[in-house]
């Protein structure tokens, strides 16, 4: 007799309960963060929701999956902060409930799928990219959904999942183009784990093909563009990521998995390498190894970009820490690791999720000694993952006031300009209810919209106070509005912001935005 779908979902829920139940906590957490005021879009958000608007197989700074998911979410839900983070919340909780899966397909019971499960939810970086909507959210499903599926044809010796594996590398790459590194490491894990005959199968070339067929899209939009994305990181590399020195990336790991997590996915490495129970999976050893190492000697890499690389580990930990307690009938222990991870996550609470106040927050990053600058020259005195999810709808105010004071004529002949994808994207969000026109900034994708966008002979340009001199370089009148925005919370290039009218273009408006372009 064929089991049907909803005995299996039944089976499933039954044998899984104790993953579904982390799963919804770990949701619960992230996204009711979202309700707390005070705090809006995180400054990647309008951006993705413009993208959304504007489908298209490629952007400058991203591949299209994330934002093309968006489009359609959009059209049911709208696009609310609320609605939203629905989706990069209910991605964490599905990662977490797999990393427990994980554990389970390569021997563990159901202590190691736990502890496994908790170790990804105590960790700051999980946490953090769950609380806002960005491509980064889902690079951990497809990553674990792949190893996942490497252990089933590993166990299986069945290298027809090499079709499976082929369109979630596929899929990896279209969110996130650094996703390939994450490909290339799997398969190198692979030969330096002795599985040459699954990579010598047909099977593998036919997952290769179905990768490229899916990322082929994204492929082509760049040679439409004479591949921006290039240049995009490459420009990052050098002037946007901060350097991090060898000795600093492991302290960034550590910081953000959480201390509480080093024994488990330390200790994960190791027993993953040298027990003979986890001999056919070390590949997941050597996978985290190589991503880490890569990274490490990368001398540039931000530590969350490794995160998608501990599930492979976490399982190991679990085991390992499984069998401790059955040889030595330690059960306490089961409860002191729980706890710990437990504690961990109530430390970070504070600094990674919106829930208190921004002087509270500040007192608390201070007390832990926390390096907010994460980016070149951004440092707030809140993490910047909190500071820049504030004042977005009091930036956007300045322009609608001072839009709203110019004559019908006028506004018809006016270009809203501003300097990066943040403040053009929330003014595009915001500013759709009060009749403002699409803006133009020479920021990444901003730079190809921008173009069909010049139309006029005034700019209400929103930037810095400090500005006012260059301004005056470009234009033959410069005046300033009414109001600023000052907050001593945020970052010092989202300070001090104010909006000046601008007349008379010394130059064309095409030639300011050539000179304005830049792909960061």
């Amino acid at each position: 007799m064929k089991t049907s779908n909803t005995q299996r979902m039944q089976a499933f829920i039954s044998e899984n309960k104790h993953l579904l139940w982390i799963g919804l906590f770990t949701f619960l957490i992230i996204y009711l963060s979202s309700f707390v005021k005070g705090y809006g879009y995180f400054i990647d958000e309008p951006y993705y929701i413009v993208c959304a608007l504007n489908p298209a197989l490629g952007y400058i700074d991203h591949p299209p999956l994330a934002p093309l998911v968006l489009t359609l979410f959009q059209f049911i839900f709208g696009t609310s902060v609320y609605a939203i983070r629905i989706l990069p919340a209910l991605a964490q909780a599905v990662s977490v409930v797999l990393t427990g899966i994980l554990a389970k397909e390569i021997g563990g019971g159901k202590f190691a799928q736990v502890l496994a499960a908790c170790a990804m939810v105590a960790s700051p970086t999980v946490l953090a990219f769950g609380g806002f909507y960005s491509m980064n959210a889902f690079e951990l499903l497809f990553a674990i959904g792949a190893m996942y599926y490497t252990v089933r044809m590993i166990k299986e010796d069945n290298a027809k999942r090499w079709i499976v594996l082929g369109v979630l590398i596929g899929l990896g790459m279209m969110n996130k183009h650094t996703f390939g590194v994450f490909a290339v490491a799997l398969v190198f894990s692979l030969l330096v784990a002795g599985k040459w005959k699954l990579v010598a199968s047909r099977w593998f070339l036919a997952g290769t093909l179905c990768a490229v067929i899916i990322f082929l899209p994204n492929i082509l939009w760049q040679v439409a563009h004479n591949f921006p994305s290039l240049e995009f990181y490459k420009n990052i590399t050098e002037m946007k990521n901060v350097y991090t020195p060898p000795l600093t990336f492991i302290a960034g790991q550590i910081q953000g998995m959480s201390p509480f997590t080093v024994p488990i996915w330390c200790g994960g490495m190791f027993f993953l390498i040298f027990s003979k129970a986890t001999k056919e999976f070390r590949f997941l050893s050597a996978l985290f190894i190589s991503l880490f190492l890569f990274m490490m000697l990368s001398g540039t890499s931000r530590s969350d970009r490794l995160m998608f690389a501990y599930p492979a580990v976490f399982g190991g930990g679990g085991l390992m820490f499984e069998a401790l307690v059955m040889k030595f009938n330690a059960r306490w222990l089961k409860g002191v690791l729980v706890g710990l991870l437990v504690a961990g996550l109530a430390m970070v609470f504070p600094v990674v999720l919106p829930l208190l106040g921004y002087e509270k927050v500040q007192a608390y990053t201070e007390f832990l000694g926390l390096n907010t600058e994460i980016e070149r020259g951004k440092k707030p005195p809140l993490p910047q993952l909190l500071a820049d999810r504030i004042g977005w709808e009091e930036k956007v105010d300045l322009v609608v006031r001072a839009y709203q004071k110019l004559s019908d004529q006028e506004k018809r002949e006016t270009i809203i300009s501003t300097g990066n994808y943040g403040k053009a994207g929330a003014i595009d969000v915001y500013g759709k209810n009060y009749g403002l026109p699409p803006v133009v900034s020479g920021h990444n994708t901003y730079y190809l919209w921008s173009k069909e966008r010049l139309r006029g002979s005034i700019v209400l340009q929103l930037t810095q106070a400090e500005n006012y001199d260059g301004l005056k370089e470009w234009f033959d009148s410069v005046e300033p509005c009414d109001g600023e925005f000052s907050s001593p919370f945020v970052s010092s290039h989202e300070n001090h912001l104010k909006v000046f009218v601008c007349r008379g273009p010394k130059s064309s408006f095409a030639e300011m935005l050539e000179r304005r372009k830049f792909y960061y």
